[in-house]
């Protein structure tokens, strides 16, 4: 059985998403560290935390959660974490991990935006948008 998603948990996710775009990453950290089961959201959740260790210069610690979320997110969303995890591979070296995620990631350039609670998740790419509900 799933667990129900508290509103706590949608402002903390909401929370990091806007210390992101407010390139506060270690705020970010903080904020997704706090929550402990984010039942249906526990994806969204990875990608983000993923997100933030990896612009808070942390990619060794950035790559698991990038991976959770490679593994668990619809498609397109699945694309945008092996894109973001071929630069984590990089940094720390792994140039054979980094052409295998950039080959799952594809060559397109994305920009994340995340509506919730329950929204949509869209994903811009090169001037398509593709919208998983």
């Amino acid at each position: 059985m799933r667990s129900p998603v508290t509103p706590k948990v949608i402002r903390r996710l909401l929370a990091a998403d806007g210390y992101l775009h407010l390139e506060l990453p270690e705020l970010a950290v903080s904020e997704l560290q706090k929550i402990k089961n984010a039942g249906p959201l526990e994806g969204p959740r990875h990608l983000l935390l993923g997100l933030a260790l990896k612009r808070a210069g942390e990619s060794e610690l950035a790559i698991e959660h990038l991976e959770t979320a490679a593994r668990v997110m619809p498609t397109p969303v699945r694309s945008f974490a092996w894109s973001e995890l071929a630069d984590c591979y990089r940094s720390i070296g792994s140039f054979a991990l980094a052409n295998f995620a950039d080959s799952l990631g594809g060559e397109k350039t994305y920009e994340l935006r995340i509506a919730l609670p329950f929204g949509e998740i869209s994903i811009e790419s090169t001037g398509a948008t593709v919208e998983v509900v």
